[in-house]
């Protein structure tokens, strides 16, 4: 069965460059190598198909965010190039001219520095191959993101493929909460019965008693 996770991977970038030029301060690298065991363990391997990594969604809108937070106040700048090779996944990327955000600014140096050189990817990842369950066969990429440190990446990711729920199971399950609903209804309008005829025997042998005296 296909295993498919859905979340965020972070990798150091490889061969990273950054530059300056013209008063804008750009990025590029490999977010991802092919063929090669990454820090989850994973490889990235074609499977059926010539790819591994899916970019359409992502080119749709190809910002370069911070700590992947979606406000406008997180976006860093904007993804210029973004290709998968022989190697892997490669991506250039621009800095916002904008000096308003502290955070953005202060990345900018980091990367300028050397000092931030990861990266942080949310997609989904596609597990197809079912005798190398490691490789990883297919990458939706959704969107990129500059992150400080790796998290612990059993933490990252969300196994979004669930075995389909037993249609008679659930059946079952409801046919039996209906039945025992059904008996407690049908136990308490007994009990409600038996309370009124103790009621109505009591009052006859009352009654009975004042007869008698």
């Amino acid at each position: 069965m296909e295993k498919v996770f859905k979340g965020s991977k972070n990798f150091e970038l490889t061969e990273v460059k950054a530059v300056e030029n013209d008063g804008v301060v750009r990025i590029s690298g490999y977010a991802n190598n092919k063929y090669i065991s990454d820090r989850y363990g994973d490889v990235p391997t074609p499977f059926n198909r010539e790819y591994v990594y899916e970019l359409t969604e992502f080119k749709k809108n190809p910002i370069l965010l911070l700590n992947h937070n979606s406000n406008i106040g997180s976006i860093a700048g904007k993804v210029t190039e973004i290709r998968e090779d022989v190697k892997g996944l490669y991506f250039e990327a621009e800095f916002t001219k904008s000096e308003h955000i502290a955070e953005i600014l202060h990345a900018k140096q980091l990367v300028q520095e050397g000092i931030l050189k990861t990266v942080s990817i949310g997609g989904i990842w596609h597990y197809e191959d079912e005798h190398n369950r490691d490789h990883l066969t297919l990458a939706e990429i959704m969107e990129i993101s500059l992150v400080a440190v790796p998290a612990d990446p059993n933490a990252l990711v969300e196994e979004i493929k669930q075995p389909a729920p037993d249609k008679s199971e659930d059946k079952q399950a409801k046919s039996g909460m209906i039945t025992s609903l059904y008996n407690k209804i049908t136990a308490w309008g007994m009990n409600e019965k038996l309370k009124e005829f103790e009621v109505k025997q009591n009052q006859a042998h009352k009654e009975g008693q004042k007869e008698h005296n």
